[in-house]
């Protein structure tokens, strides 16, 4: 009788320990999933993105007589390699240096084919000013490169000997980053300001490093997960809508960052092509929140205006 008693038990137990550990593969399974599909905070919409697309278009370009630049000539591509190795040494340049980098900045240029590009350099917070402010290192000299001006004065001297400044092209040296910034200020923003009048003209946009980081972890696992064959991220600019709830984003200028596989900018899982999004109006028969849960596109990056305290 024990003995039946005993095996019993041995079954009870058994069963017991089938069913939780059932239970805890379960919950590992649904934590697994929800890290999988986590997704960054600044990720937007599809139809948002092509709003911002659009009004980039209608209320800039076609302002200034460039309404007939291609799609092709608004990408502006990064390697996802590439991007790595910079947040990489970035960080590897906070310790290293003891910088206390906040992030990175998109600065607006122009390419030497006379269009706009943007390139990246590490930040700071400037607390006098309240902005976050872009940096190089050059010869061992700590160089600020004071983005919220109109232009910024090349140096006598200047080489990239600490990969600092990443453009489309790789590094590229403080006066180089200068050249680029102040053709925008010339080539764009004024001829703009010479018809619409606002109190400032976006001329940067910033992403805190954890939030780049969040971006490209994010869409790395989507294409893991949906065979996206993602290499790489395209640069847009964009412009919000006038909105005066929008308060200083209302027509201002942005820019947002779209999945790229070198040869299309992918704009959600299911392989939809900005391109063919925003030719065909796909995005007036979506709500802003529609398959947002499915986007590759992020945005909402603190933009570069003056302080109003400069």
């Amino acid at each position: 009788m024990k003995k039946k008693m005993f095996s019993f038990v041995s079954l009870g137990l058994v069963c017991m320990t089938f069913f939780l550990s059932c239970e805890t593969n379960h919950q590992d399974e649904e934590q697994q999933l929800d890290t999988a599909i986590e997704i960054p905070e600044k990720i937007i919409s599809n139809a948002d993105a092509a709003v911002l697309f659009q009004n980039d278009h209608n209320t800039r370009l076609s302002k200034i007589g460039k309404e007939k630049i291609s799609f092709k000539d608004k990408a502006i591509h990064f390697g996802l390699a590439k991007l790595t190795d910079y947040i990489e040494h970035l960080e590897a340049i906070a310790i290293a240096r003891n910088i206390p980098i906040t992030g990175v900045n998109f600065i607006f240029g122009v390419s030497n084919e006379g269009n706009r590009t943007t390139f990246l350099m590490p930040s700071t917070r400037n607390a006098k000013l309240d902005y976050q402010e872009s940096f190089t290192i050059e010869n061992g000299q700590f160089l600020t490169f004071k983005h919220i001006q109109k232009t910024v004065h090349v140096r006598e001297s200047s080489i990239n000997d600490e990969n600092l400044i990443l453009s489309t092209d790789g590094y590229i040296s403080f006066n180089e980053a200068s050249i680029l910034f102040n053709r925008f200020e010339m080539q764009y923003i004024q001829p703009f300001a010479s018809k619409v009048a606002k109190e400032f003209y976006t001329k940067a946009v910033w992403y805190s490093l954890d939030e780049i980081k969040c971006y490209m972890s994010y869409i790395q696992k989507r294409s893991n997960e949906f065979d996206l064959k993602i290499t790489g991220i395209d640069v847009f600019f964009g412009v919000y809508d006038t909105n005066a709830d929008l308060e200083l984003k209302s027509n201002a200028q942005t820019v947002f960052l779209v999945a790229s596989n070198q040869k299309q900018s992918i704009i959600n899982t299911k392989k939809v092509t900005l391109q063919s999004f925003t030719q065909n109006n796909f995005y007036t028969k979506e709500t802003s929140s529609d398959e947002e849960n499915e986007s590759l596109t992020f945005n909402e990056g603190q933009l570069s205006p003056p302080p109003k305290n400069n």
